[in-house]
């Protein structure tokens, strides 16, 4: 063997890592995801389920799992806490252990086999980097919306083009939580996601505490498949009920990372293309729809931003259902 291949074999081998999964009521895909997670070329010391309160056959599933695997730690949750309160519970979850690395994927995401060899062979190349990421694919076709760059003034962001996934590596400002990949010391130094954001921005939150100390590095080759379900699009789109988590935690979001200017820009932006557009298609009747559902959404959106916004996160207490000496609580700084 030459001595770089030894190197890098050792490397590997003495490399650990944590994965976080969140669930809410898709065992099916659970199922999918760990067995993808547990076949690893390099296998994680630790696997931390987050259990959304599911009410499927979730929860008798990963109790099964745990019994039989020592590297599975299940976390229960009474209430459904949204991917961001999940992701909160097992990053911190992460940070208690040995691993030196956090993988943290949804339950809908299945990554190849190789996935982590890949990160962790594009990592011993590029040490500066303390973050990382897959390509996230949706039907064999690169999804490009989960790996972004910063276009200046507003915290507004583009997605990364797809020819740069020709590339072996390239960087970017901010990624998903669809296979995101940190140094756990940089973990410890900019806390956990947000976990009161619930739903949408909360990666994005944490993608510019990232980017204070490192771009993430993203590796083509390292490929995750995202399961999701693809909805017929509309043109204009109307909203479902997500919509009011992702104009509150932008607002939040740029409310913390801004600057006066950023957030004028931001909200400027936000203006054209949401409040004045449901306003103006309510007042034409586009489609014959009254927008009236859209216009509601913003309008709570606005007012509850007012209501939650902290220079410092709020602290949070999230219930874990009881486990032997009873219910334990974890905690957001």
């Amino acid at each position: 063997m030459q001595p770089y291949m030894a190197q890098r074999k050792r490397f590997m081998t003495d490399i650990k890592y944590a994965v976080v999964i969140t669930t809410h009521n898709r065992e099916q895909l659970l199922r999918e995801c760990v067995e993808h997670v547990q076949h690893q070329t390099i296998p994680p010391d630790k696997i931390i389920i987050v259990n959304n309160a599911s009410t499927d056959g979730t929860g008798r599933y990963l109790k099964t799992l745990s019994e039989q695997y020592k590297t599975i730690d299940v976390i229960d949750l009474l209430v459904n806490t949204g991917g961001a309160g999940g992701f909160a519970v097992g990053i911190e979850r992460a940070a208690e252990t040995a691993a030196a690395w956090v993988l943290v994927i949804d339950d809908d995401a299945i990554i190849a086999i190789d996935y982590m060899e890949q990160i962790f062979a594009a990592a011993q190349q590029n040490a500066r980097y303390q973050a990382f990421a897959g390509a996230v694919t949706v039907n064999g076709q690169i999804d490009t919306c989960h790996r972004r760059n910063l276009t200046g003034i507003g915290l507004l962001s583009k997605n990364c083009k797809e020819e740069v996934y020709e590339q072996s590596c390239f960087a970017c400002d901010i990624a998903s939580f669809c296979g995101m990949v940190v140094d756990l010391s940089l973990v410890r130094q900019i806390g956990l996601p947000h976990a009161e954001y619930f739903i949408w921005y909360d990666d994005t939150e944490y993608s510019l505490r990232i980017h204070n100390y490192s771009r993430f590095l993203v590796v083509p080759q390292a490929v995750l498949t995202h399961k999701i379900t693809q909805l017929e699009k509309t043109h204009p789109r109307r909203y479902d009920w997500k919509e009011y988590y992702a104009i509150r935690n932008r607002l939040l979001m740029v409310q913390e990372h801004g600057t006066v200017l950023d957030r004028a820009v931001n909200f400027v932006n936000l203006f054209v293309h949401v409040i004045f557009r449901n306003w103006l298609f309510g007042v034409i009747k586009r489609d014959n729809y009254d927008w009236a559902y859209e216009r509601g959404l913003v309008r709570d959106a606005l007012r509850d931003v007012h209501k939650m916004h902290r220079k410092e996160t709020v602290l949070e207490k999230i219930a874990e259902r009881p486990k032997g000496e009873g219910i334990t609580n974890a905690y957001f700084k």
